[in-house]
């Protein structure tokens, strides 16, 4: 099978980004990442996350969901394009949503693409076996990408090419065929610069590469299925929904992300949510049904209508904007819910001025 004919392929699907490992090349790099994992875990720093240590053993050993696996086809999507400038702290009572975010839900997007591509390398060997893995199963998608040429470990843990940046999607296929391997390319690194470590406004990056998700403002407002801890909540500013700081500062994405354009039509803002979300709608969300029919299809989804709602009630109470006040009072009188009431009153208290100010510096 000729690597220039899958190269081809995958072009027309719009990947940005392509590279083939042998299996046997990838075997220590996850041995050696399994050991910084069981690391990471045993900190405690995954939360409540109880899903990732229980995939451990196929995480790292991909021969258990392939067991004749012999290369990796990892793809990168990007999703990010030059209208994707920093953002500002000043939105005027709106909440800003992660750039991944703004547009369809990419597990579906990309499934649909790789399910594709498997059946067309089939056609082309019966022979061909395919596991195929979108962020959505046990796969360390990262670790493929960088052992793929795709880029390297930045310190805010990214997955960085040199002259795009890191705002893409990692994808692979699994596959029982011998490929020829992509040349890995020579990689810079950060070097000396610690500008994600520095600007992330709640510290989760507690050292290079390591990331204590009880502090990090994607976790808090996706994952996160409990309370945001109180001294966190004025340090997620106008972030409803994710996270992009620590890649908005580096100088990866400042100086070479504009250069990129969107290849995928499902990853753009006018087929999701956009860039931000006006408070006073999801504060107005009174029902599952009401959250369905707006956000189905999207990553907003992840979060709930719980989740969105009690991100929805600390953005507004970093906001300083009195008029959100009508909508946090029916969030406090209409949900049954403890965990939203207590949330709802809090950022009624931070707008009336019972909780002292404590500014959120946007870097």
């Amino acid at each position: 099978m000729i690597k220039e004919k899958i190269e081809q392929f995958v072009k027309e699907q719009g990947w940005s980004l392509f590279g083939v490992v042998s299996y046997p090349a990838l075997q220590k790099a996850l041995a050696a990442h399994e050991g910084i994992f069981e690391g990471w875990i045993k900190k405690g720093m995954s939360a409540d996350m109880d899903w990732l240590p229980a995939m451990k053993g196929d995480r790292y050993h991909p021969e258990n969901k392939l067991p004749d696996i012999k290369s990796v086809l990892v793809l990168g999507a990007w999703y990010a394009d030059s209208s994707a400038a920093a953002d500002g702290n000043d939105k005027g009572g709106r909440g800003i949503v992660a750039r991944y975010a703004r547009g369809r839900d990419y597990h579906k997007v990309l499934k649909k693409k790789l399910l594709a591509l498997s059946e067309w390398l089939k056609a082309q060997n019966p022979r061909v076996e395919t596991y195929l893995s979108v962020d959505s199963g046990p796969t360390v998608d990262r670790v493929l990408a960088e052992c793929a040429g795709l880029g390297f470990f930045g310190k805010n843990s990214m997955i960085i090419y040199p002259s795009r940046g890191s705002y893409f999607f990692i994808a692979s296929v699994m596959t029982n065929i011998d490929l020829e391997a992509t040349p890995r390319p020579r990689m810079p690194s950060c070097g000396s610069c610690t500008r994600c470590i520095d600007k992330c406004p709640t510290g989760a990056i507690t050292a290079p590469g390591v990331i204590d998700a009880r502090k990090c403002i994607s976790y808090l407002t996706i994952e996160n299925k409990g309370g945001i801890p109180e001294e966190l909540r004025p340090k997620l500013g106008n972030r409803l929904f994710g996270c992009d700081i620590c890649q908005e500062v580096c100088p990866f994405n400042v100086e070479r992300a504009h250069k990129q354009e969107i290849l995928i039509d499902g990853f753009k803002g006018e087929y999701g949510v956009g860039e931000s979300l006006d408070l006073r709608e999801i504060l107005s969300i009174k029902t599952d049904e009401e959250f369905l029919h707006r956000f189905a299809g999207t990553p907003l989804m992840r979060a709930k209508r719980r989740g969105l709602l009690r991100n929805a009630c600390v953005v507004a109470g970093n906001s300083g904007d009195p008029s959100l006040t009508p909508y946090l009072q029916a969030v406090l009188e209409r949900e049954e819910d403890a965990m939203l009431k207590e949330h709802a009153m809090w950022a009624l208290d931070r707008l009336s001025g019972k909780i002292a100010p404590n500014a959120f510096s946007h870097p």
